[in-house]
Order: C-alpha cells, then structure tokens, then sequence
C-alpha cells in the first residue's frame, strides 16, 4: 500500500475536492487523481462516490478513514524516529507563538534558547492565537506555543498542555461595564468587544465575538490597546494585564465568564522527534505558569 496514495485519499476527503487538495499538496490534479483510483483499484472497492465535479466519502471510505489518518502519522513518526537515529537533525525549527504572555519574557527566552544551543537556528513568529494548531498542521511551523481554547481529536497533532492561564473579561476603568454590580448577556452584548481575528478557515466557536458590534485583531497586545482608548470590553490573559490591574487602569467585568481558564500548550505534529530545545523551552513555560 503506497503512502502517497492514502494521503492523497485522505487530502480530497477533508476538503472535498481533488483541486484543492492537488493545490495544497503541490501536485498535479490528475496525479492525485490516479493515485485515489490505484488505492481503489487496490482495495478492490469506491472510496468516492462521484456526481459530475461533487465527491462524497462511500461508506467504505467513510469507515477507512480515521486508520488512514492515523497511517500517515504513523508514517511520518518512522521516518522521524529514523532522522532521529542517523542524526540528522534539523538545523532550523520554526515556531509560532501567540502573545499572551509578555514580550520582554519571550525575548528573554529565545535569548537563552539561541545561546544554549547554538547548533540549531531558531525563528520565532508571531501568530494569532487561532492559528497556532492549523499552523502545525499544515507545516509551516515545526512548533507553536500559546492558549488552546478547543482541542480536537485529530491524530495529526501533539497538545502538550504546559499550565493554565487565567482568561478575564476586562474594560477599562470607568466604563458603564466596570460600574456594574452584575453584569448580564444584552449587557455585553450591546457593548462593543475587541475579540481575537485568526485565518484558519475552521471555525473555534470560543473565538466568536459575542457582542453585535466588534472589532477584531490577530493579537492580545493589540486588543489590549483598544479597550485602553476605546469604549470597549475584551478577554485577555491575565499574564498580559496584572500590571494594569494592579494599577487599577483595568477592570474585570462581573459576568458568568469574567473569569475563566484555559490550557496553555505546546502544540507539534504527530510523529515529531522533541527537540532538546523545546523541551527545555517548555519546561520555562511551565515554570512561569505555575509561579504566576
């Protein structure tokens, strides 16, 4: 059975669509195309049923994929358990982190992560806190490091939960929000919210504004900027802003969900080999969390 063959079958079942997936796997479309008829052709049964462009999982491929899914990762954790033994390590790793905790604390750790193995380059990017698993899945990071709000069950991916990280619901000092005793759903609602704007095309109903009327970005330092200048209301970590309300510049809002909390993770593909890097980078994270 040809690996290529069970991931082309497993690409055009996600996004159904043998374009799409010849698109996202950089490959010709009939290439993709022949390799699901040789899997067919091989398991001697219709993975697809096909009405003019539209293709739908049979009910035998609807009952193969998950072992598909589960094959490729499989594969991919043999072939990196084999790099791991010939020593060929990657002398680059990608990794993408939101900004829930502060800057000066992740500068601080790429500093001592850069110096304490100089061997390997590091590049660390900035990304939306929504984005951070599709990021892994889809390769362009080897590592990301943020809130995780809605873990699925998908064998592609690692979560590795580092601590939790208290999410409050804030507003600046003096707006109506902050005056009230007990703040209701229409409370919120009619007020304006800065929520968290990511690109994956999946929807984390945990990241939908709530209110009418929002303004969205890709971070929390830019969220927390807004609810400081604008009549607004946001959910922020509390790592970000303890400062602020030490300060009484900010507010927690007396709602339901004014208080909540979350898992902090690492997320990285199925099949990958830890790097020695980021196990030492996970451990500072959990110390953090657990110290905050």
């Amino acid at each position: 059975m040809n690996i290529s063959h069970i991931e082309a079958f497993c690409r055009v079942a996600e996004l159904g669509s043998v374009s799409e997936a010849a698109r996202q796997l950089e490959c010709n479309r009939t290439s993709l195309s022949m390799a699901i008829k040789a899997l067919e052709k091989e398991l001697e049964i219709d993975l697809f049923n096909r009405t003019g462009n539209q293709l739908t999982l049979s009910e035998a491929g609807k009952a193969i994929y998950k072992d598909c899914e589960n094959l490729i990762a499989t594969y991919s954790r043999v072939k990196q358990t084999c790099r791991q033994v010939s020593s060929d390590f990657n002398a680059e790793v990608w990794i993408a982190r939101d900004d829930s905790l502060p800057d000066n604390f992740w500068q601080n750790l790429a500093h001592k992560l850069n110096n304490k193995y100089p061997a390997t380059s590091f590049n660390i990017v900035l990304a939306s806190t929504g984005d951070l698993a599709n990021l892994v899945d889809t390769k362009q990071v080897d590592y990301a490091f943020g809130v995780d709000y809605e873990r699925v069950d998908d064998p592609n991916l690692i979560y590795q939960p580092l601590g939790k990280i208290r999410m409050m619901s804030i507003c600046k000092k003096g707006h109506r929000l902050s005056q009230m005793r007990r703040v209701s759903d229409s409370d919120l609602r009619n007020a304006m919210q800065v929520s968290m704007a990511y690109l994956n095309e999946k929807d984390n109903p945990e990241l939908q504004p709530f209110s009418l009327k929002y303004i969205g970005f890709s971070s929390f330092d830019y969220m927390l900027n807004t609810i400081l200048i604008e009549d607004a209301w946001g959910v922020l970590p509390e790592p970000l802003i303890r400062h602020l309300l030490r300060d009484e510049q900010v507010a927690v809002i007396k709602h339901t969900y004014g208080l909540t909390q979350e898992d902090f993770c690492m997320f990285m593909a199925s099949g990958t080999s830890e790097h020695p890097g980021m196990t030492w980078l996970s451990d500072k994270l959990s110390d953090f969390l657990f110290d905050f």
